[in-house]
């Protein structure tokens, strides 16, 4: 049964690339980050680096607002209508590298929104396949069930960048994903540049 799962996981995840819509103009739906005590929050992150990241969000015109009376199990969300990420204090632990995970993860749903309401790995099939061998197994398995089929590759890329690399290289990611269009490095160039750069 385990095994089934795992089978079909991997071949939805790994079918989503060519499934999932290339949005023209501005997102239409809000991107979640639900925390059933699934993501450990395996980066760690200061206080300094969750207050450095709102401030780059800030210069791309996307404030952070915290609130204490979230719905049980939502620790954050990133609403492209409004332009802003919601932060939740009364679901998460008040530990910095949690803040960061579901910050950074937030994060990442900006970027794809920066590059036209894509995924930064659109058509870039051996980085989809790493972003789903390096997803836990009952994260993928919650993907599957708690999204979408066309918001599951957002949220599988925004899960493995939160949960994979440090502060400086998501903070520099989305300086690089959200600048002047004219200054800005080709989409497919990102995550291949991000993982150059690190040891993953």
């Amino acid at each position: 049964m385990v095994f089934r799962a795992l089978a079909v996981s991997i071949a939805v995840v790994g079918a989503l690339a060519s499934a999932v819509p290339v949005a023209q103009g501005t997102a239409r739906e809000a991107f979640h980050q639900w925390g059933p005590q699934i993501s450990a929050a395996p980066v760690p992150a200061r206080w300094g680096q969750v207050q450095q990241l709102e401030q780059v969000l800030a210069m791309q015109g996307v404030p952070v607002e915290y609130r204490d009376n979230c719905p049980a199990g939502l620790e954050g969300l990133y609403d492209p209508r409004q332009n802003k990420v919601l932060m939740c204090t009364n679901t998460m632990p008040d530990r910095s590298a949690n803040y960061w995970n579901t910050l950074a993860h937030e994060s990442v749903h900006v970027m794809q929104v920066c590059r036209n309401a894509s995924p930064l790995s659109m058509g870039l099939k051996g980085i989809q396949r790493e972003m789903l061998d390096d997803t836990p197994q009952q994260e993928k398995m919650y993907i599957l069930s708690a999204y979408p089929p066309e918001q599951r590759l957002f949220e599988l890329e925004a899960r493995w960048v939160a949960n994979n690399f440090e502060p400086p290289a998501v903070i520099n990611l989305l300086k690089d994903s959200c600048m002047a269009a004219a200054n800005r490095p080709a989409t497919r160039s990102l995550l291949p540049a991000l993982l150059s750069k690190t040891n993953l």
